[in-house]
């Protein structure tokens, strides 16, 4: 690749879980993110310049929303997709138990099989007390045959590393 040139990658965030995905992606993107959240109105677009293997990448991450309303506006953001992350709230079984189905929404829109990672976010429970355990999540990530990672919504190294690893897979292929 000439010294010029720059490939990029389309990324796409999914999951039940609105302001904690746009805040997650947010994050990694520029490291200063808004408390105030305004819903996304279907997708929101940012981008983040990494470093892969000597060869500088644009990471095009798309956070699309998770309104059902928006449901028939989704698929034209995945076309194209390079890998993906599905986010789930660790204090929350509904979200986590909607992980399937925002897989096979994915999947079916896709020309062929991208890496795609499931992230547990690590939030304040009400109760203080986690209902998905680490285990439980990674079993399923197993199940479904994704890499799973923890990380806090506000966590911009972590973030960062979750799309650099995706980012990897893509261009080296898996492990």
């Amino acid at each position: 690749m000439a010294s010029d040139e720059i490939s990029i990658l389309k990324i796409c965030a999914l999951g039940s879980v609105p302001e904690l995905k746009n805040q997650f992606v947010r994050c990694s993107a520029d490291t200063k993110f808004s408390t105030n959240y305004l819903p996304t109105q279907g997708a929101d677009i940012c981008t983040k310049k990494i470093i892969v293997n000597n060869e500088p990448l644009k990471l095009i991450l798309v956070d699309t929303a998770s309104q059902e309303f928006f449901g028939k506006l989704r698929p034209s953001y995945y076309r194209g997709a390079s890998a993906a992350i599905i986010l789930f709230d660790r204090c929350s079984r509904k979200t986590f138990e909607t992980v399937p189905n925002w897989l096979t929404e994915f999947q079916k829109y896709i020309q062929s099989d991208v890496p795609i990672a499931l992230v547990g976010l690590i939030t304040r429970c009400e109760d203080q007390m986690l209902k998905i355990s680490s285990d439980e999540a990674q079993a399923l990530a197993s199940q479904l045959g994704l890499a799973y990672f923890e990380s806090k919504s506000t966590d911009a190294q972590k973030a960062s590393e979750i799309f650099t690893y995706l980012a990897k897979q893509v261009i080296e292929g898996p492990e």
